[in-house]
């Protein structure tokens, strides 16, 4: 029986416009947990309008005119998710070679400040990648997994109620 305590999972991961793969793992999630949104609910830095626009546009680069129109909310943003979050799903993969993951691992950085907060990463090769075992990057996460199913498959073992 749910003792109703919901959980907020934090959907953490390189977002890149160019690259449907980066909104898509999300949704994913999202729609496969859906039955359970009584115990767990999703944080999706994608679902808003402005990622929205970027996926119409198909790129994105920081210009004085993006600072003009308040991309340097971004951090403080990103940090008040990992704060209302109980749990993470961090998917490692730099889908967009352009892009490297300074937010994602800003907000694994700030997880490691919160070591009570659940980690759980996925990376198909993460035993081998480099950014993966990275001392930094390896005490900021919980448990790795190498595919998203088996992200979905902890988070439903550990966070489910029956």
């Amino acid at each position: 029986m749910y003792n109703g305590n919901r959980k907020l999972c934090y959907l953490v991961g390189q977002i890149s416009p160019k690259f449907d793969v980066t909104y898509g793992w999300r949704k994913y999630i999202r729609e496969v947990m859906a039955k359970y949104d009584d115990q767990i609910g999703f944080i999706d830095p994608c679902a808003n309008s402005f990622n929205s626009n970027l996926v119409d546009k198909r790129e994105y680069a920081i210009t004085l005119k993006s600072r003009s129109e308040g991309i340097d909310i971004l951090p403080h943003k990103d940090y008040t998710f990992v704060k209302e979050s109980d749990i993470a799903i961090v998917n490692m993969h730099q889908y967009d070679p352009d892009k490297p993951l300074l937010g994602s691992f800003f907000e694994l950085a700030w997880y490691f400040l919160h070591p009570e907060k659940t980690v759980i990463a996925f990376h198909e090769n993460f035993e081998e990648d480099y950014q993966c075992q990275h001392p930094f990057t390896q005490e900021a996460v919980s448990t790795w997994c190498s595919n998203i199913e088996e992200a979905v498959y902890l988070l439903h073992k550990y966070f489910i109620t029956v």
